[in-house]
């Protein structure tokens, strides 16, 4: 594979890689620890392969999806179900004995490193795919999909640091919103885009590209919500 496919396609998880991290530049992580979560995530594609393809096989949802309901079971058992049932196996892989996990933030910024880890192999394969049109499938990704890998992993380590360090009396309901929440924002974000794109109906199509703008928009304001909480509980 051409060095810059890769490169291409391992940028965008960079720039939010370090975004993340130099927020956390006041009590910063081992670099070797992040860079073993974002090891965990490249090798959680492939555990979310595991997950997927039997759901596939046992018809729980079809690789060529033609109503909206198959679209809807796609995006959630073909992607979000799978794809954060992995990112978030890693997750507790990697801080279940971690010393370093001592405050709030530690937990988003564990979590966009997997999630940009992930991000980085899902790009290389559709930048691979898209043959000439690399660049342009290059730039859509960049600004589309890592950013909202970025914003699953936020709301992932946001209530897995809760779950974690929050009130013992709500201890289930943050593990409970540490797999449901970016699950079901992974599902919207990919539900809308994929009924969108199988339209005929150019109105209904612009119809839906503006709603998954503004779901877009609202993912990355929840995000910096969640940031800011936890600096704040942390005293950074």
């Amino acid at each position: 594979m051409p060095l810059y496919l890769i490169l291409a396609a391992l940028l965008p998880s960079l720039i939010l890689v370090g975004h993340i991290t130099f927020k956390d530049r006041k009590s910063p992580e081992p670099t070797r620890m992040l860079v073993k979560a974002f090891g965990f995530g490249m090798l959680s594609v492939l555990v979310s392969l595991c997950f997927s393809l039997p759901l596939q096989l046992y018809g729980v949802f079809s690789s060529e999806p033609v109503t909206v309901w198959d679209h809807f079971r796609v995006a959630m058992f073909g992607a979000a179900v799978p794809e954060e049932a992995a990112k978030l196996l890693m997750l507790w892989l990697l801080l279940r004995r971690n010393p370093w996990f001592d405050e709030h933030f530690d937990g988003i910024v564990y979590a966009v490193c997997i999630g940009m880890g992930f991000a980085f192999v899902e790009n290389i394969g559709y930048l691979a795919s898209a043959g000439e049109y690399w660049l342009h499938a290059g730039i859509t990704r960049g600004l589309i999909s890592v950013p909202g890998h970025y914003a699953f992993a936020v709301l992932m380590g946001f209530y897995y640091s809760y779950a974690c360090f929050g009130a013992e009396s709500r201890r289930g309901l943050y593990r409970v919103l540490t797999f449901a929440a970016p699950v079901i924002a992974h599902m919207l974000f990919d539900w809308i885009l994929m009924v969108s794109d199988s339209l005929e109906n150019q109105l209904l199509s612009s119809l839906l590209t503006l709603l998954f703008l503004i779901v877009f928009i609202r993912l990355q304001k929840a995000g910096k919500r969640r940031i800011s909480t936890h600096l704040t509980n942390d005293g950074i």
